[in-house]
């Protein structure tokens, strides 16, 4: 009995330790082979790759290029709140306040102001949009310029419609004309130029005209830009100025070789007012005898100035002297002369003759009678008839006035009487036109 259970046991002791080293094996398996592939992973990080290192140096730029760029971006920013805080106390009327300010954001950053103000990006516009109305009009204005060889670019302007062509670049824009591009980044607090309406700049062209006709100052005008040479332009402007030299018989254009009216100014025969008409004349008188050389005899040289000067409201001023033209022409700058040999007149403008009708009235003499009688009074009345041409040179158009009848009527002692003066050439030159600049300085009134 005990034999078999020892014997038992023991088969039972060996089926268990067989069981238990077939169990641990397969284990013992799965380890090895975690830790062979951890090892591999070992080798692998363990090896050597062939990659720069940063040096400490470059860690150490990169770190300050980065604090740097912190640095300047703060900068900027406050820069910027002083620049606007300074425009908020410029739009309120605190300009040295602001100042103050604006010169402490430029100590930060010279160019705040452009970062401040730069343009914003166009937004691009949609295929589908809307037409302009008047997009008909510009298209043909554009074939105009086509068929004319109108380009943009060229410089030879010499036989091109400037008015066509200017049109028609204002009319792509929209704007007779605007600020510089440099103007539009500045704060400013007055109203600029481009802000006015169109009637306000032409009513303010008729005082830079005046009633003296400055058409001078006018083409001065028209040469800033293409708006200003469109607004010169204006035909009513011009015919203004038409009516006022010739009055009635300004006409018509319809009847006229004129395409505007002014073409007419320009090239029909007329006087200029923005100076006076000069001319000298010389000529030789005999002395008196010596007293102590009765053969003595002696010849003098006479030398003298005529002075004329138009209005252009039909006056004219005659001056005849001994003395330079540096000194007479500003005595004939006002209408109402002081000086009494200055001649007051009028005259008119027929085809290319100027004729001029000037009245000196003498103040009475007085003639003690004989016997008692009470004193005869003696009136003399002179009226100088002048007829002159208006003669155009290769350089200056209508710069010569030549003489073509000179007469005077004297009224004395209820007598009229007659002289007809002979016109030599030595005594009665032509009369050459010189410009005064301070003639047209002052603007007493508009253009009516």
């Amino acid at each position: 009995m005990d034999t078999s259970t020892d014997a038992g046991k023991e088969d039972d002791d060996e089926s268990s330790s067989s069981s238990s080293m077939s169990e641990s094996t397969p284990k013992r398996s799965e380890l090895d082979e975690f830790r062979e592939r951890w090892q591999q992973e070992l080798k692998k990080e363990q090896q050597p790759k062939h990659v720069a290192k940063p040096s400490a140096g470059t860690v150490r730029s990169t770190a300050i290029g980065s604090g740097n760029n912190k640095e300047n971006v703060s900068i900027e920013q406050q820069a910027r709140s002083l620049f606007l805080q300074g425009t908020e106390l410029e739009r309120s009327g605190k300009v040295f306040e602001a100042m103050r300010l604006y010169r402490r954001a430029t100590q930060l950053v010279p160019d705040i102001e452009f970062k401040v103000f730069e343009k914003k990006p166009k937004q691009p516009v949609a295929a589908d949009a809307t037409e302009d109305p008047d997009s008909s009009a510009m298209d043909e204005l554009a074939e105009r310029m086509i068929e004319a060889n109108i380009d943009e670019e060229e410089e030879d302007l010499e036989n091109v419609d400037l008015v066509l062509r200017f049109q028609t670049l204002m009319g792509r824009s929209g704007k007779l004309f605007e600020r510089a591009a440099n103007d539009r980044m500045l704060i400013v607090t007055a109203a600029h130029l481009s802000d006015l309406p169109m009637e306000l700049i032409l009513y303010i062209l008729r005082w830079v005209v005046s009633n003296e006709l400055d058409m001078k100052s006018l083409e001065r005008f028209a040469s800033v830009c293409r708006g200003f040479f469109l607004l010169a332009r204006d035909p009513e402007i011009w015919r203004h100025a038409c009516m006022r030299v010739w009055g009635v018989n300004m006409g018509v254009l319809k009847g006229t070789p004129f395409s505007s009216w002014r073409e007419m100014y320009i090239n029909r025969p007329r006087v200029h007012f923005h100076g006076c008409y000069i001319s000298r004349a010389s000529y030789l008188r005999s002395g008196e005898n010596s007293f102590q050389d009765q053969f003595y005899r002696p010849i003098q040289l006479v030398e003298y100035y005529r002075y004329v000067r138009f209005f252009a409201d039909g006056q004219v001023l005659m001056l005849t002297t001994a003395d330079e033209p540096q000194q007479c022409v500003a005595k004939l700058k006002q209408r109402w002369p002081a000086q009494n040999e200055i001649l007051r007149g009028h005259y008119r403008l027929l085809n290319d003759e100027v004729i001029i009708a000037i009245q000196r009235n003498r103040p009475p003499v007085q003639r003690v009678g004989r016997k008692g009688r009470d004193p005869e009074p003696e009136y003399g009345q002179q009226t100088f008839f002048v007829e002159l041409r208006i003669v155009s040179t290769s350089k200056r158009p209508f710069s010569q006035l030549h003489w073509k009848q000179y007469s005077m009527v004297q009224l004395r002692n209820d007598q009229e009487k007659t002289t007809q003066f002979e016109l030599v050439p030595s005594k009665y030159p032509p009369l050459y036109f010189s410009r005064v600049k301070n003639y047209h300085q002052e603007s007493e009134g508009p253009l009516k």
